[in-house]
């Protein structure tokens, strides 16, 4: 089972506060099991709890529960253990977790409208193609009519989907079934992120996303007071494209060695602005600050872009609708002329 970014950020922001007004950390946490958003997160706090009254650390008990509490979280609840600062480090944390729901709420919102548009296309496709268009077969095969050319294909459509509607449906069943549970496998979803890329138009757009979650996490970690290597570790570890996460891990080993994370920034995946931006907070010792910049900057032009691409998109699928609408029309109001006609 998953716990949601709402819930976590609910947990991780009350106990911040409650840290802050000097309630105990197990008193902290221990108020929040009513507030868990599901019996599951019910069960991973009281067992969290139960680590700390054996004298267990905060970070520790966290680290038991990898599926909930990803390597970031645990990483910069541990540096503020260690130096002291743990009711900040997690504040860093919620208003992290804030942003990247607030990230995911906006894109979730600019894609609603084509979707439903889309499937609003195909209900009314599929309302006609088996129950409007065979009745029609029927009438024109009665009067021994010839169908117009338009009418031919919506019944070539009409017939395939009512011989073959099982099978096609079944295949396309089977072909999602296959895609999920491949997109589940480690070679399957490396398949898949590598291959969003790469896509024309989106693929940009796929790779500034990436870019403000690398920018946000390596932000986070430092400000909590976590070393550049070990930063670059967990968000080789925190972020989810795996390309991305194979060029922030080929960057530890320079960086331990004594070398900037600017002159080793793959230039193919991290544009000039980013690298630059690094590069000025390496030399001015203010990379967290030119990091929390990255992440802002980028987070819009990803809501800008997607803005100009949905603008885009409604008039081309509106010329879709009417296409598909003139389409029926003529198929359905054709043979009714023909036939009065006649």
């Amino acid at each position: 089972m998953r716990v949601q970014d709402k819930d976590k950020f609910v947990f991780t922001k009350n106990v911040a506060v409650m840290l802050t007004s000097g309630i105990p950390l197990r008193e902290a946490i221990q108020s929040q099991v009513a507030h868990a958003g599901s019996p599951f997160f019910k069960g991973i706090l009281a067992r969290i709890i139960q680590d700390i009254e054996t004298g267990q650390r905060f970070s520790f008990a966290l680290s038991r529960h990898p599926s909930v509490f990803e390597p970031f979280y645990v990483n910069v609840v541990s540096a503020g253990e260690k130096a002291g600062s743990l009711e900040q480090n997690l504040e860093y944390i919620a208003a992290q977790l804030e942003a990247r729901a607030a990230f995911k709420k906006a894109l979730n919102s600019a894609l609603m409208y084509p979707a439903v548009l889309l499937i609003a296309v195909c209900g009314v496709g599929f309302v006609f193609a088996y129950f409007v268009l065979p009745t029609l077969g029927d009438l024109l095969s009665s009067f021994q009519a010839e169908p117009p050319f338009a009418t031919k294909i919506i019944l070539f459509i009409s017939v395939a989907a009512s011989d073959y509607g099982p099978l096609i449906f079944a295949g396309v069943v089977l072909a999602f079934v296959f895609l999920y549970f491949f997109t589940r496998t480690e070679k399957g979803k490396s398949t898949l992120e590598r291959f969003l890329l790469h896509l024309p138009v989106l693929g940009n757009i796929f790779r500034q996303a990436q870019l403000v979650e690398v920018a946000t996490i390596l932000s986070t970690l430092l400000k909590s007071g976590v070393p550049v290597h070990e930063s670059l570790q967990i968000t080789a570890q925190s972020v989810s494209n795996i390309v991305y996460k194979e060029a922030v891990a080929r960057i530890v080993s320079p960086v331990l060695k004594g070398n900037t994370v600017s002159a080793f920034l793959d230039k193919r995946l991290f544009p000039p602005l980013f690298i630059q931006m690094v590069q000025v907070g390496e030399k001015s010792a203010r990379m967290e600050q030119n990091l929390d910049f990255l992440a802002a900057f980028y987070q819009k032009e990803v809501q800008y872009r997607i803005k100009n691409i949905l603008t885009l998109l409604e008039p081309f699928l509106l010329i879709i609708v009417g296409i598909a609408v003139l389409l029926l029309a003529l198929a359905v109001l054709g043979p009714i002329y023909q036939i009065a006609g006649s």
